[in-house]
């Protein structure tokens, strides 16, 4: 049920929600990674659901050190604290 919560999220999601979240965790995107982002998150988000590790790995060199870095950090985060609905 959560994959389907997230999956209607990111359909109806912009890149100023993107920008907002980034600010929100202390980090500043360029706007080029904000489109990459953006793009994988509309275009991918099944595979993203499946293995979002592999799919950042596929964008690692398209982000900055710091930023790639900080994704990572997120998606332990969230694995671990939604672990029993994902």
């Amino acid at each position: 049920m959560l994959k389907n919560m997230i999956k209607n999220y990111t359909k109806n999601m912009t890149k100023k929600d993107i920008i907002k979240f980034s600010k929100s965790q202390n980090t500043n995107l360029s706007q080029t990674e904000v489109d990459i982002i953006y793009d994988q998150l509309k275009n991918n988000i099944d595979n993203i659901l499946e293995d979002a590790d592999l799919e950042l790995l596929k964008i690692k060199d398209k982000l900055k050190p710091t930023t790639y870095l900080k994704i990572q950090e997120l998606i332990k985060f969230y694995k671990e604290k939604y672990k029993n609905y994902l």
